[in-house]
């Protein structure tokens, strides 16, 4: 059976899943937890109205999944109906590229590289409403957006016939090091330097700053051969100066006023 375009869009969101769940969260971050008794627990918070007249409110014996009708559960339908068609137009695009021999590998790489973060934030969004947490939301759209516009600067510059154009290029790099302050002054330094916290959280810190350094290095590096300059002689001192202004503007930002939101 051949898989179409749209199921692999679909299975990629989902492979993530059970292996954060399954692997990650089962095996390394929470090994102790103890295994669900499914035939005594019961739910009453579960108000059954997908089940129709099938099931009515109260306590309820166990499911694998409950969900509410609610409007929190309304947007984080939506944002999984959204990411879903971001990744099949974004899919569509790079396999156009492939059959056509028209990719550029190093942007291609750091698509790659993006994906761990761009489904960390997928992932925190959808804990904080359904948790209903909402103390570091606003951090958290800061990175998420910022994470997005760096990723869609790579998607246009992973084709071969794409300019590989220095704003471009600045932005991805700017956020990159903008992620690398705010996250040492953040918790980053708590975690990877005082090594504080549990390891999941040691790993997943340390696997943020690498990626984040992937994405200074590596549109550099495409800028150098660019511009058949070395790595650290592409950038006047002008546009050092620019990222510089869009590093501390970031950090300000995004350290301050969203954080305190």
């Amino acid at each position: 059976m051949v898989m179409t375009l749209s199921q692999y869009s679909f299975v990629s969101h989902l492979i993530p899943v059970p292996l954060c769940l399954g692997v990650v969260y089962r095996l390394l971050w929470v090994p102790e937890k103890r295994p669900v008794n499914k035939r005594v627990c019961r739910c009453s918070c579960f108000d059954t109205i997908f089940k129709g007249t099938y099931e009515n409110g109260g306590i309820v014996r166990y499911k694998h999944l409950y969900f509410n009708a609610t409007f929190q559960t309304l947007v984080i339908w939506i944002t999984l109906l959204a990411s879903i068609i971001v990744t099949y137009e974004t899919l569509s695009r790079l396999l156009g590229l492939f059959r056509k021999k028209k990719i550029r590998w190093r942007m291609f790489i750091l698509f790659v590289a993006n994906l761990y973060p761009n489904y960390f934030s997928l992932w925190a969004f959808l804990n904080y409403i359904n948790d209903g947490f909402y103390e570091y939301f606003m951090h958290q759209i800061f990175f998420t957006t910022t994470e997005l516009f760096s990723t869609w600067n790579i998607v246009r510059m992973c084709s071969a016939e794409a300019d590989v154009e220095a704003w471009r290029i600045k932005t991805i790099v700017a956020i990159g090091c903008m992620h690398i302050v705010i996250g040492v002054v953040d918790q980053f330094f708590e975690q990877l330097i005082l090594w504080k916290g549990d390891t999941s959280q040691q790993m997943r810190s340390l696997l943020l700053v690498a990626l984040d350094v992937l994405h200074v290095v590596l549109p550099l590096k495409e800028l150098a051969i660019i511009r058949n300059s070395t790595l650290k002689s592409c950038l006047t001192r002008r546009e050092m100066g620019e990222i510089f202004i869009c590093i501390l503007f970031g950090f300000i930002v995004g350290n301050s006023i969203f954080k305190d939101a």
